[in-house]
């Protein structure tokens, strides 16, 4: 197993996930064999789609009687001791007191259930099992989290898909093996489910409009989940004694928060409490209230802006769901210089105040929302900080490598380091065009085979009113290709949705959009032409100010950063495919012929 994981990842897998399969797997093959089902297929370490997250064992048969297609996904716990939190589906491994917080196991499972569900339309007509192994822990260990007992939300839907076992209950765990398995069609089978097409996913506003009001439509996995039942704990607390707490999302591009975000609006909103979603993005709170029902006056409350809460009495709602916190203002973003900063506001505003912030999203020198500034702001007021950290990518067609490689690319990598070939993806597709034109082609292609896709650019050229007819002047001059930016207006023109539309209506292809209109958003392909406010020298980037026309930033101290985080959010708003194209050559074949990008 650890050679195969180095051949697959190119890294070694850490000590303590090989201790795990040490410890864990074969505590399954006995059951399996003892069972009588030596001949079921057990897929390890298996990804979940469009993920980077690795379920423990998937275990394939067919259901007795029947023959059809029969899956048992095994979460592998070595938890001898483990107590549930207070108020939450939560649990604590290890000491009741000082354990970390972490998802429940069966609540883990089951997320990978609905996620193969949702995205495999191949187990659609399968059965598909949960069973967690608890093989350290006895039974007395395991009464006080079970699903019934700690009142986990799913337990109705769980009923009869998902077992939890510990030590001395071996021949339940056979039994239910048993059940669900038999080894019939077990090779056929395994390798269908290896082969299966996974279905894209649903770009977050389709499936607001789906009705994130009414219903879940997004399943949350590990952290994402982990959040999301830690501020539903925190909500339930504060409402029995008064309690406070600010809690931190942090994650880059893919990794759900704006997911995470909405979820949590429907739960607490479902439940009785009352919460408000905050953004600094019009682009972002516009579509939201376009989705949701821009007519009714509810939904103008529910999703507001940063600058709302100047007024807001102290702990008048039980949450503040503040998305993109990278763009809090600081103090005197208003014309009264002095306002509170908005960070303050909001903190004051709620009973739990949620953050959710990727800090390499900052684009403006005005931008000031980080992890430092929001911790410390809330310490001197008195309030504690609760910080989760998603470091799954759920973008990008599961390929978090893409969004390394980006990282690495324009220097914003942590360890520093320099920028690496590229490598093809399963399930996500790179390519630097030869042109706009070429550009433009592929993605329209893409548009009239039912995905999303859109053109945005560094802001490298003017920006013309629409002249007296309403039609957009070509203000994006690319040699003989010639292309308006997307509407300034609030309201659509001739052709051109209005500019908070731009990234989910359909009209928004024909123009170009900029950072301010994508941010925030995704579409199935990105196309990116990075314009000369960023070149490549041969040994590095060169950040040249007077390219740029965003006279917001290009006096900016940190103009090199925020030019450089502007495209890292361009290339990143695609779910299953870049393109990239640089109005510098030299760039464009340090992209393909240093790095190995294919041209179009």
């Amino acid at each position: 197993m650890q050679r195969r994981f180095f051949e697959i990842f190119g890294e070694s897998a850490d000590s303590g996930e090989a201790r795990s399969w040490r410890n864990s797997i074969p505590t399954v093959v006995e059951r399996l064999t003892a069972a009588g089902l030596g001949g079921v297929q057990v897929l390890l370490e298996m990804s979940s789609p469009l993920t980077d997250i690795r379920m423990d064992m998937v275990l394939v048969g067919s259901r007795p009687g029947d023959g059809r297609m029969s899956v048992v996904l095994v979460e592998n716990k070595q938890w001898s001791r483990v107590a549930p939190a207070s108020d939450s589906e939560l649990v604590r491994p290890g000491n009741s007191r000082t354990g970390m917080l972490k998802v429940h196991p069966v609540n883990q499972v089951w997320g990978y259930r609905q996620a193969l569900l949702d995205f495999i339309p191949l187990l659609r007509d399968a059965d598909v099992f949960c069973i967690v192994n608890m093989h350290n822990a006895d039974r007395a260990v395991l009464n006080p989290i079970t699903p019934s007992a700690q009142q986990l939300s799913e337990v109705g839907e769980m009923r009869g898909f998902a077992r939890m076992y510990g030590h001395g209950e071996e021949r339940f765990f056979e039994r239910a093996l048993r059940e669900f398995l038999s080894a019939e069609n077990a090779d056929t089978y395994a390798q269908e489910l290896i082969d299966a097409p996974v279905a894209p996913t649903e770009p977050l506003m389709s499936a607001v409009s789906s009705g994130v009001r009414n219903r879940s439509v997004f399943t949350l996995l590990d952290e994402q989940r982990e959040a999301y039942d830690y501020v539903k704990s925190r909500v339930a607390k504060s409402k029995k004694s008064d309690h406070k707490e600010v809690v931190l999302i942090v994650g880059g591009p893919g990794t759900g928060k704006s997911v995470i975000a909405l979820e949590l609006l429907d739960w607490i909103g479902r439940n009785g409490h009352r919460a408000v979603h905050a953004t600094g993005s019009k682009a972002f709170t516009v579509t939201l209230r376009t989705k949701a029902d821009a007519k009714s006056s509810r939904t103008r409350q529910i999703y507001q802006y940063f600058n709302n809460f100047s007024g807001a009495a102290p702990n008048d709602l039980d949450a503040v769901i503040a998305d993109e916190a990278h763009r809090l203002r600081s103090a005197g973003h208003r014309s009264n210089e002095q306002e509170s900063p908005q960070v303050e506001e909001l903190i004051r505003a709620a009973r739990v105040p949620v953050f959710l912030l990727d800090e390499y999203q900052r684009v403006r020198p005005s931008e000031v929302g980080s992890v430092e500034l929001i911790t410390k702001t809330a310490e001197a007021m008195g309030i504690g900080v609760h910080t989760i950290d998603l470091r799954h990518q759920f973008r990008c067609g599961g390929s978090p490598e893409f969004l390394s490689w980006t990282e690495r690319l324009l220097g914003l990598d942590d360890d520093g380091n320099p920028p690496e070939p590229w490598r093809p993806q399963s399930g996500f597709e790179l390519h630097v065009a030869s042109s706009p034109s070429a550009m433009e082609e592929y993605l329209r292609a893409r548009l009239d085979e039912g995905y999303s896709s859109r053109i945005a650019a560094g802001f490298c050229w003017p920006w013309n009113k629409p002249r007296p007819d309403g039609t957009l002047i070509p203000d994006v001059v690319i040699g003989d290709w010639r292309h308006p930016w997307n509407a300034k207006s609030d309201h659509p023109l001739e052709g051109a949705p209005s500019s908070s539309l731009w990234a989910t209506d359909d009209g928004g292809f024909d123009q170009v959009g900029c950072i301010y209109t994508a941010q925030g958003f995704e579409y199935d392909y990105a196309g990116v032409l990075i314009g000369p406010d960023l070149v490549w020298n041969g040994t590095g980037w060169a950040a040249n100010r007077s390219a740029n026309m965003d006279t917001s930033i290009k006096r900016a101290p940190d103009f090199d950063l925020l030019v450089r985080h502007t495209y890292r959010v361009l290339a990143t708003r695609g779910l299953r495919g870049a393109v990239l194209y640089s109005t510098d050559p030299e760039t464009n074949r340090f992209l393909t012929e240093d790095l190995g990008v294919p041209v179009l």
